[in-house]
């Protein structure tokens, strides 16, 4: 039993410290910025990925959709990839208020990442006036490789304790 969990040991920790890439493209920055006020309403948005998005020529892999607080889309013409960002263009006929930005692209790695986010926007905010309230979305998280396979070696290592443990009583 003692050669199994050495064994088994020596494997965990030869796996752990071997390097994990990320290799999913992560959002940088934006404009708007998330739950921010803007003044006036906004001609175009973008948003900045940490790494270049996927093109394909003639295809549309990646979109960027604006949505007004009236729930109609106002983005127009289509979403322009530059390196990491998209960016698209809004119509000056928006309805202030909640705007939504919806987002689907693909990095370079061919992974697809989607999402969306809000923002308020008026020409008549000021300085002191108290952003509208927006829900957040809660943030979907990933386990780690590495965590999985922690988490398998704790477990097995656990039942083997156990076993052990009855086989000594008897």
């Amino acid at each position: 039993m003692r050669k199994f969990i050495s064994v088994l040991s020596i494997a965990f920790l030869a796996f752990a410290s071997t390097p994990q890439a990320s290799a999913h493209v992560e959002i940088v920055s934006s404009f708007p910025e998330q739950f921010s006020n803007v003044n006036p309403i906004p001609t175009q948005v973008w948003i900045e990925f940490s790494g270049d998005l996927q093109t394909l020529d003639g295809q549309a892999v990646n979109s960027l959709e604006v949505i007004d607080s009236t729930g109609i889309a106002v983005n127009y013409e289509d979403a322009i990839i530059s390196g990491g960002r998209i960016t698209t263009k809004i119509s000056g006929q928006s309805a202030p208020g909640a705007f939504t930005v919806k987002y689907r692209v693909v990095g370079d790695d061919g992974h697809v990442i989607e999402g969306e986010y809000t923002f308020n926007a008026s020409p008549d905010y000021s300085e002191g006036q108290s952003p509208m309230p927006i829900s957040a979305e809660p943030q979907k998280t990933e386990f780690s490789v590495g965590a999985i396979v922690l988490a398998v070696f704790l477990v097995i290592f656990a039942i083997g304790y156990f076993v052990n443990l009855k086989k000594d009583k008897r």
